[in-house]
C-alpha cells in the first residue's frame, strides 16, 4: 500500500508537474498574445493617426487650392489675415503628421518610417512652394492685376505643383492604408489563432488534471465563457460589450486586453462616425452659405429693377411738368414778364425736386450697395435737435402745433455725418407735424441707454397700422390715410433708414391708428475716450 502510495503520490506530482508546466506556459503564451494585441493595436492607432493627418493636409490644399482658383477668376483676393490664417494651418497640418510619424518612429525605428519622413519632407516643401505662389498670386489681385494673376495661375498649375502634391499625399496615404491593413490583418490572424488554440489548451489541461478540473471547473469554465462571449460579440461587432473582472490573473489580463482593443477600436469607430458627421456639418454649412449668396445676388438684381422702375415713375411727374412749362412758354402768345417768371419758377421747382429725388434715389442705392457716402466727424445731437425744432416752429404755428423738445443728454455726441442725420430728424419732424391733426403737440425726446442714444418723434395725429409700419420704410410706399392727409412720394423714411443703418444704427416706427405713431432712432454712442482724443 505504501509503495502504491508512493507511487500514486508521485503520479500526482507529476500530474501537478505537468499542469504546472502546461499551465506555465499557456500564460506565457497569453501574455505574449497580448503584447502582440497591444503592439498591433498601437500600431494601428499610430497609422490612423499618421493618415487621418495626410487626408486633413490634402483636403486643406484642395480647398485653398479652388479657393484661390475662384479668387483669381473672380479678380477677389483674400484679406492678409485670412491669408495667414490659412498658411498656419497648412503648416500646422504639416505638423501633426510630423509628430505621428515621429511617435511611430519611437515606436517602430524601422526603414520604412525614415522613409515617411523623407517622404513627408517632399511634401513639405511642395506644401511652402504653394504658399509661396498664392501669396504672390494673392498680392497681384490685391494690386488689381488681373492678367498677371490669370498668368501666375497659369504658370502654377504648368509647373505641375498641385498635381505633383496629389501624387505625393496620395502616395503617402496608400501607404499608411497599406500599413492600417497589414497592422489589422495581423492582429486578426492573432485573434483567430487565440480562439482556435485556446480551446485545445483547455482540452489538453482538462484530460491531465482531471481529478483536479472538477474542483476549479466552475470558476474556469465561468472565465473561459465569458472570454468566449466577450470575443463573439466584437465578432459580431459589438465593441459596446466588456468582459467582466475574472479572478484568473491570466484570463483577466486577457479580458482586459480584449476591453482595451474593444475600446480603442470603438473609439476609432466613434470619431470616425464624428469626423463623418463634421464633414457633412460642414457641407452643410458651405451649402447654406451658397445658398445665401445666391440669395443675395437675386435680392440685388430685384432692387435694380425696382430702382429703375421708381426712377422711371417719378421723373415721369416733374419732367411733364417742366415740359408743359416750356411748351406754353414758347407756343403760347406773348406773355407778360411776371408770368414768364411764375413759369420758370415752377421749372426751376421742379427741378429742384428732381435733383432732391436723385440724391435720394442715389444715397438709397449707394447704401443698397455698402458705399454710402458720409463725412464722418463728432456731432453733438442736442444742438442739431435744438436747431432743427426752432426752424420747424414757424411750419408747426401754421397748423397751431407745438414742438416740445426734451435733451436729457446735453453732453451725447456720435460719431456721425452731421448733415445726413439732421436730414434724417428732418424727415422725421416734418412727418410728425403733417400727420398731425390742427392743435396737436409733437414731442422730441432725446436720451441717452448704456452706450446708445435714442430719439423719439412723437406725434398724436391719424397714426398707422403694424402692417403700414413694416411697410413704411419701402421705397414709394405710402398708408392710404397718409395719401388722404398730406401729400409726397413716399421716399423720406427708406433715405432715413438707409442713412441710420449706414451709421450703424437702427429706425424702428410704431402706431395706433387715430392715436398717433412714434418714430424711434437708435445710434451708438461715441465713446468719451474718442471724444477728449
Amino acid at each position: 500500500m505504501a509503495m502504491l502510495k508512493t507511487r500514486f503520490s508521485r503520479k500526482l506530482h507529476l500530474v501537478f508537474a505537468t499542469m504546472l508546466a502546461i499551465t506555465l506556459g499557456l500564460s506565457w503564451y497569453f501574455l505574449d498574445s497580448v503584447k502582440w494585441y497591444e503592439y498591433d493595436v498601437q500600431r494601428i492607432a499610430l497609422a490612423n493617426n499618421v493618415l487621418q493627418g495626410y487626408q486633413e493636409l490634402s483636403r486643406l490644399t484642395f480647398e485653398q487650392y479652388s479657393e484661390l482658383n475662384s479668387g483669381v477668376y473672380r479678380s477677389e483676393a483674400l484679406e492678409p489675415g485670412v491669408l495667414e490664417m490659412q498658411d498656419r494651418r497648412l503648416r500646422h497640418a504639416v505638423s501633426e503628421v510630423r509628430q505621428g510619424i515621429g511617435a511611430e518612429v519611437a515606436f517602430d525605428n524601422s526603414v520604412h518610417q525614415l522613409g515617411e519622413l523623407e517622404a513627408l519632407g517632399a511634401i513639405e516643401r511642395v506644401v511652402e512652394e504653394f504658399i509661396r505662389n498664392r501669396l504672390l498670386i494673392n498680392e497681384t489681385l490685391a494690386g488689381g492685376r488681373k492678367d498677371e494673376a490669370l498668368s501666375l495661375m497659369q504658370r502654377l498649375d504648368e509647373t505641375g505643383i498641385v498635381g505633383h502634391f496629389s501624387q505625393l499625399v496620395q502616395n503617402a496615404i496608400n501607404d499608411q492604408k497599406l500599413e492600417v491593413e497589414s497592422a489589422e490583418q495581423e492582429s486578426i490572424t492573432l485573434a483567430h489563432y487565440i480562439t482556435s488554440v485556446l480551446p485545445v489548451f483547455m482540452a489538453m489541461l482538462a484530460i491531465l488534471t482531471i481529478s483536479i478540473v472538477a474542483i476549479f471547473s466552475r470558476s474556469i469554465n465561468r472565465s473561459v465563457g465569458a472570454l468566449h462571449e466577450g470575443a463573439r460579440a466584437f465578432t459580431a461587432g459589438n465593441l459596446s460589450h466588456r468582459i467582466p473582472a475574472l479572478r484568473e490573473r491570466e484570463f483577466a489580463r486577457l479580458g482586459e486586453a480584449f476591453n482595451a482593443m474593444a475600446r480603442q477600436l470603438f473609439e476609432h469607430r466613434r470619431d470616425l462616425h464624428e469626423a463623418n458627421i463634421t464633414l457633412e456639418a460642414k457641407i452643410e454649412e458651405r451649402t447654406r452659405a451658397l445658398r445665401s449668396s445666391n440669395q443675395k445676388l437675386a435680392n440685388v438684381d430685384v432692387n435694380r429693377r425696382k430702382l429703375l422702375a421708381d426712377i422711371s415713375h417719378e421723373f415721369r411727374t416733374p419732367l411733364t411738368v417742366i415740359r408743359g412749362e416750356a411748351e406754353i412758354a414758347l407756343r403760347g402768345k406773348s406773355r407778360s414778364r411776371e408770368e414768364y417768371r411764375d413759369s420758370f419758377r415752377r421749372i426751376v421747382d421742379q427741378a429742384d425736386h428732381t435733383t432732391r429725388l436723385v440724391d435720394d434715389l442715389l444715397f438709397i442705392a449707394r447704401a443698397d450697395a455698402g458705399e454710402p457716402r458720409l463725412t464722418m466727424r463728432t456731432v453733438s445731437l442736442c444742438g442739431v435737435l435744438e436747431t432743427l425744432c426752432e426752424e420747424f416752429s414757424a411750419k408747426a404755428e401754421q397748423r397751431q402745433n407745438t414742438i416740445e423738445y426734451t435733451c436729457m443728454d446735453d453732453k451725447a455726441t456720435v460719431h456721425g455725418d452731421a448733415g445726413r442725420l439732421r436730414q434724417v430728424f428732418a424727415i422725421l419732424l416734418d412727418n410728425a407735424l403733417r400727420y398731425s391733426e390742427e392743435g396737436d403737440k409733437v414731442e422730441v425726446v432725446m436720451g441717452r441707454k448704456d452706450q446708445e442714444i435714442e430719439i423719439r418723434f412723437t406725434d398724436h395725429g391719424i397714426g398707422l397700422t403694424d402692417d403700414e409700419a413694416e411697410l413704411a420704410f419701402e421705397r414709394f410706399y405710402r398708408g392710404s390715410k397718409a395719401e388722404e392727409h398730406s401729400p409726397g412720394n413716399g421716399l423720406g423714411l427708406p433715405v432715413a433708414k438707409a442713412i441710420i443703418e449706414a451709421h450703424d444704427g437702427r429706425i424702428q416706427l410704431q402706431g395706433v391708428p387715430g392715436e398717433g405713431a412714434t418714430a424711434t432712432v437708435i445710434l451708438p454712442a461715441e465713446s468719451r475716450l474718442r471724444v477728449v482724443a
